[in-house]
Order: C-alpha cells, then sequence, then structure tokens
C-alpha cells in the first residue's frame, strides 16, 4: 500500500512525464494541428488559412489526396471565371503511410506532397513542396484527418502579374477531409487547368 506522500508523488511523476510527451511529440508519432497556414521563411509574410470546403479520395493504403479550399463550388462543377476571385485550393498527398518505428521522424523528413494554389483577383500563384504528414485515420473512413510538419515550399509558377508575398514558406497545421472521390476529382482537374494558366518560375 502506498502511503498519502507516495501516492501524491506517483501521481505528480506521471502528470510530469505526460507533460514532457506533450511537449517533446512523445517517443511515437504526434499531431501537431492548429490552424493550417503558409508562414514566409524570409519575412514576415504569412497567410492564414480557413478552408471550409475538404474532400479526400484514397488510392491504396498508403496513399491519400486530399482537396481544401474556400473557393466556391462552381470553380470545380462548372469552370467558373476566376478573373476576379480571390481564395486558395490545397492539395496534399501522402505517399506514405508514417508507421512509429518505422517511419523517419526529423525535420528533414518527408512523407507527403503539397500544392498550394492561391487566387488573387485574376492572378495566379502555385506553392509546392512537401514535409512531414501524420495521419490520424485509416484510408477508407468517412474522414481522413492528419496535420502537416513544417513543409517547406515555394512559389512553382505563376501568372505574371502574381505578386509573391512569401517566398520561401512552410505549410504547418491541421488537414482533414470527408471521402469524396468524385468532388476531389474535379477539384484535381480545377486544379491542373488553372495551372496550366501559369508560367513556371525557376
Amino acid at each position: 500500500m502506498l502511503n498519502g506522500c507516495s501516492r501524491a508523488g506517483l501521481v505528480a511523476a506521471v502528470f510530469l512525464c505526460c507533460f514532457a510527451c506533450c511537449l517533446l511529440g512523445g517517443c511515437g508519432i504526434g499531431h501537431s494541428g492548429g490552424e493550417a497556414r503558409l508562414q514566409s521563411l524570409q519575412g514576415e509574410g504569412e497567410l492564414r488559412l480557413s478552408l471550409p470546403t475538404r474532400v479526400y479520395a484514397p488510392r491504396d493504403a498508403d496513399t491519400v489526396d486530399i482537396y481544401m479550399t474556400d473557393l466556391p463550388e462552381s470553380v470545380w462543377n462548372a469552370g467558373a471565371d476566376v478573373s476576379d476571385m480571390a481564395g486558395t485550393l490545397v492539395h496534399v498527398r501522402m505517399f506514405i503511410r508514417p508507421k512509429s518505428g518505422r517511419t523517419p521522424i526529423a525535420d528533414t523528413a518527408s512523407t507527403a506532397t503539397l500544392r498550394c494554389m492561391v487566387l488573387a483577383r485574376g492572378e495566379i500563384g502555385v506553392y509546392g513542396g512537401g514535409g512531414f504528414f501524420v495521419d490520424g485515420a485509416d484510408a477508407g473512413d468517412k474522414v481522413f484527418e492528419g496535420s502537416v510538419r513544417n513543409a517547406t515550399l515555394r512559389l512553382v509558377s505563376a501568372t505574371g502579374g502574381f505578386n509573391d508575398r512569401l517566398g520561401a514558406c512552410v505549410f504547418s497545421g491541421g488537414v482533414s477531409g470527408r471521402l469524396d472521390e468524385e468532388t476531389a476529382e474535379r477539384m484535381e482537374r480545377a486544379m491542373r487547368a488553372l495551372i496550366g494558366e501559369t508560367q513556371r518560375v525557376e
């Protein structure tokens, strides 16, 4: 039997251990979560992303495509004119499902590619790169969610008048989508069509 002091000490030790694990990310794969955002590495530029429309399509057990956007449905359903629109369409592709003890967990590790297409009143900028994606569901579930840790992106293509206010930047935060393969395919087609209007940035 533990006396009162011993029990209190044990509870305190457990609490401190759990608290430390939360701060350090623990021994396995943790979630960073939080609001998705793009943060410039070259200045104070930041783009906070409020993306209410979120869908995903599973490709296999290790590959999932997630699309998140604040653009209206007409953009991917009818190819709407975007000359006066402002918004963002983000595509996250998990290509390796992280497994604790088997997947490298480091700032340089990459398990996902990202494309972030920004519309700014007729101009289009596409940021691309990769980072570490932590999943919290199984491919095929009604909702797939997770988070991205410090994915590095840069402007890879743009229309002539796009003003790059971020330069090299970091994407981080929570990502998610409901299972909807049809809408995901429409968003992919719309994204490809709009990217086709841009020129590659060297």
